[in-house]
């Protein structure tokens, strides 16, 4: 496979190169292909994914979307997460990621697409996939009042709540530490956020654009990985994906994963995210025959980068060294321009044992 890879600058929606060149990947092969047996996931068929499909376009349609940029704020997107490990994803659209936006939550039940609620700011949400929580806060001058919600297969619970106004103290203020309207002491308050303040989470809300392409391959592949790979391939990922989290365990990053298919064959590359610091990036990975290979260098900023699922081109934007835009293809991107179908990559879940685990390996 050959990586072909421009660096440029160029805005966000509308990239006009500048300069281009290529590079080789690592490349090899395996001759024993014979227990590799691949299913397309296009031919995986689950209920949720034409009702899901079917609210996009009902989206579409509203005045709340938006195609492009406007007044500062970002064009409409979709995410697709199973709130509750029940095995179907629920379906979440961000209108945009304006303060004020929250994120619109359906899920199926019954043969049909049901409204869980609103919930969220600047178009997204924070998540806590180690016990399917989603955290809302709200943080005023010295006091923080906040609240965990579940979701029980129906509708949003409220499993806990809790305020802290330690900040206005040097006010005078009466300081009260709260969990579930029972005050505690500070020690005792400090103990039981513990566990949530050193947990990981993922940003929720915002992943996909509503061209066509990507909605495409968000209903039909995006989900359907584990349905289709062999018990070879899982175990070769998987067994790299534990060599990652050893790693991201000795430097205490933040790091994550996901699968995506970034040259359209219908096998997805590996993507594994360092962390979320300015330095970290992603490193992905390919399997050949029964082997699995590592694509030379690491790629995107923050710990991700962006695809464009209709012209199968991966790119990062905002990066201090500049931005720049690559290729697992023959794609001529030496005038690439982003198109309305793209992606963000690297951190669909959080790497832990648990997550590899309980996702699709």
């Amino acid at each position: 496979m050959k990586l072909t890879k421009l660096s440029s600058v160029f805005l966000a929606l509308a990239l006009t190169a500048a300069a281009s060149g290529c590079s080789e990947k690592k490349t090899g092969s395996n001759p024993d292909n014979s227990d590799i047996i691949n299913v397309s996931p296009r031919n995986i068929s689950f209920e949720w994914q034409s009702l899901y499909e079917q609210k996009l376009n009902e989206f579409k349609s509203t005045d709340k979307f938006s195609e492009t940029a406007d007044n500062g704020t970002e064009e409409s997107r979709f995410d697709l997460c199973d709130l509750n490990s029940d095995g179907t994803p629920e379906l979440i659209i961000s209108a945009n990621n304006a303060h004020t936006t929250t994120c619109e939550v359906f899920t199926v039940s019954g043969g049909e697409v049901i409204s869980i609620g609103e919930i969220g700011e600047y178009g997204s949400f924070t998540y806590y996939p180690d016990f399917k929580l989603i955290k809302s806060e709200y943080s005023g001058d010295g006091f923080v009042l906040g609240k965990f919600i579940s979701f029980n297969g129906k509708e949003f619970v409220e499993s806990m709540t809790y305020s802290d106004n330690s900040g206005e103290a040097s006010k005078g203020a009466e300081i009260k530490h709260e969990i579930d309207g029972k005050e505690l002491s500070l020690p005792e308050y400090d103990e039981a956020m513990a566990v949530y303040k050193d947990a990981k989470t993922l940003s929720l809300g915002r992943k996909y654009t509503f061209g066509e392409a990507t909605v495409e391959y968000a209903m039909n592949c995006s989900e359907s990985w584990g349905a289709v790979l062999t018990p070879k391939e899982k175990e070769i990922f998987r067994e790299q994906l534990m060599k990652n989290l050893n790693t991201a365990t000795e430097t205490g990053k933040d790091a994550g994963f996901e699968l995506c298919d970034l040259n359209n064959d219908e096998i997805p590359e590996l993507i594994v995210s360092e962390g979320t610091s300015e330095d970290d990036g992603c490193k992905i990975y390919y399997i050949s025959g029964n082997t699995l290979l590592e694509v030379e260098g690491t790629y995107g900023y923050k710990g991700k980068f962006y695809f464009d699922n209709e012209q199968l081109v991966f790119y990062m934007t905002g990066a201090p060294s500049g931005n720049a835009c690559w290729s697992l293809t023959n794609s001529d991107i030496s005038s690439f321009n982003v198109s309305r179908s793209h992606m963000e990559c690297g951190r669909r879940y959080i790497l832990s044992e648990e997550s590899v685990n309980s996702s699709m390996f």
